[in-house]
């Protein structure tokens, strides 16, 4: 049950990072792209 509830997060996380990736193209670089992805989740990620 726990690897059911951890994938369900993981697959939300990709979804926001899916999400950020079609609003931002045309980023200026990389660099920018990740941190519009940390931004997204401020909470420190494990």
């Amino acid at each position: 049950m726990a690897g059911l509830v951890f994938r369900g997060a993981l697959e939300g996380v990709n979804y926001w990072i899916k999400v950020i990736k079609r609003m931002g193209y045309g980023f200026r670089d990389a660099d920018y792209f990740f941190l519009k992805i940390k931004t997204a989740f401020p909470r420190k990620m494990r």
